[in-house]
């Protein structure tokens, strides 16, 4: 009972960590394509969005990751992998790590990702911290909750104490770590333009506490708080911007201005609680399907970009799992926790299949738009899950594997190899690389 008392009594302390700035920090073209210039080519853009799962999720789009880097091609004459042509990675939940981890140590992944993360048992280290006599006592005079727990072990042992500001200095691609605003229901990026309308420094703020906030699965986790400061004007902030013509007539643009101007109003939400990003894009490509209509539609956002590329590719890698549900074969009711985990799993892959409407319909218009006599531009959506699976023997095995962060070595194994033979599989995959190929001969 004791310990029951602790937990619960700490979980209503907020550990607000972000920081004050007095004006919007300017977003430059850094905040939508970065990476090393020497290395890239103008002719194409690369995004890639990592799903949420858990262990699962992050072996799978590590993977992927692996295969990126295994894929070479023609840029200006010398060869190049397509790894180093990623301009932004977006992420949830699971896949945040291995996406934090890529952008801030780059291929350093390569070398002790694993060991640091994929094959280690962390759910099994987080619990044992509940039951840690000095962590009582921490809850109890420092208000450490369960996710503050979580925070440290992230920091200490996967990100090393890095901020933001480490993450371009890195210059890497640009990096969008995605949680869910708990009470708009929308997606909260950590990303210098949401951090503009807090009036806060995304710089220094902990990349392991943004991970957790994308990771905090509701009731497992408490909420990640930031403070809405009201030091600086955000009249003048892209998204505040009412009479923009984008606007007009487009439903979803309208939603983002609102949820915009939520964040304005710094009497009735002067604190942000944030929660699993899965809970309002559980594949992450939203972030990029936004981010082009806040930049106006594709030619807004190319102009961001900087270039004009002839090729455009989106990566999704979508760890969701459909495993069979044992409730079906019984009568007794199920219980609260199968009920509260069928719904969530139904929702989440009913949004899922939404999103991925949405984006096949949107990259043939954005082709369209994009495109002219003079410069035919290709968009690519190259869409990665388990459904993939022919073997329908390797399918069902694949969606088994647990939502947890802890699964067995051999799963893991089989988890980075899928993300190597689905992504060479896919014929869309295959009619990128040969487009970008001849453009670089």
């Amino acid at each position: 009972m004791f310990l029951i008392a602790v937990l619960t009594g700490c979980a209503s302390t907020s550990h607000i960590k972000n920081t004050q700035i007095t004006e919007m920090k300017p977003v430059g073209r850094d905040q939508v394509s970065s990476g090393h210039a020497q290395q890239r080519s103008a002719d194409l853009a690369l995004f890639v969005a990592f799903s949420g799962g858990g262990t699962r999720a992050a072996a799978f789009s590590y993977g992927v990751l692996e295969e990126l880097r295994d894929t070479r091609y023609m840029v200006n004459g010398k060869e190049s992998r397509l790894l180093d042509q990623i301009d932004g990675i977006a992420s949830v939940s699971g896949g945040s790590f291995t996406a934090a981890y890529f952008g801030l140590f780059g291929d350093q992944i390569f070398e002790d990702y694993e060991d640091v993360f994929l094959r280690r048992n962390v759910q099994k280290t987080l619990i044992a911290s509940l039951f840690n006599p000095v962590n009582w006592f921490r809850g109890l005079f420092a208000g450490l909750n369960r996710t503050e727990m979580a925070i440290d072990y992230y920091d200490r042992n996967i990100f090393r104490g890095s901020t933001f500001a480490d993450v371009h200095a890195a210059g890497g691609p640009v990096l969008q770590i995605n949680a869910t605003d708990l009470s708009i229901g929308g997606r909260f990026s950590f990303n210098q333009d949401q951090f503009n309308l807090l009036c806060s420094d995304l710089d220094t703020f902990s990349v392991a506490r943004a991970v957790a906030a994308s990771s905090a699965v509701p009731v497992a986790f408490t909420p990640i708080t930031l403070e809405n400061f009201s030091s600086c004007d955000i009249s003048d902030h892209s998204l505040m911007k009412a009479q923009h013509p984008s606007v007009e007539g487009n439903a979803r643009r309208a939603m983002l201005l609102e949820g915009a101007e939520s964040y304005a109003d710094k009497e009735k939400r002067p604190y942000i609680h944030l929660v699993d990003g899965g809970i309002s894009d559980n594949l992450g490509i939203r972030t990029a399907y936004d981010r082009v209509q806040g930049a106006g539609g594709p030619l807004g956002f190319v102009n961001r970009l900087g270039n004009e590329p002839k090729n455009i590719a989106f990566i999704v890698v979508n760890a969701e799992t459909d495993p069979e549900n044992p409730m079906d074969r019984s009568a007794s009711p199920p219980s609260s926790r199968e009920v509260l985990g069928a719904v969530t799993n139904t929702q989440i892959a009913r949004y899922n299949i939404e999103s991925r409407t949405l984006m096949e319909d949107s990259v043939r218009k954005w082709e369209e738009e994009l495109s002219s006599q003079q410069h035919e531009v290709n968009v690519f959506l190259i869409y990665l899950d388990f459904d993939s699976i022919i073997d329908m023997d390797k399918r069902r095995y694949f969606n088994s594997m647990a939502t947890s962060f802890s699964l067995p070595s051999d799963e893991v194994d089989s988890l980075i190899d899928a993300g190597h033979e689905l992504l060479q599989d896919s014929s869309e995959f295959q009619a990128f690389v040969e487009a970008i190929s001849q453009e670089g001969q």
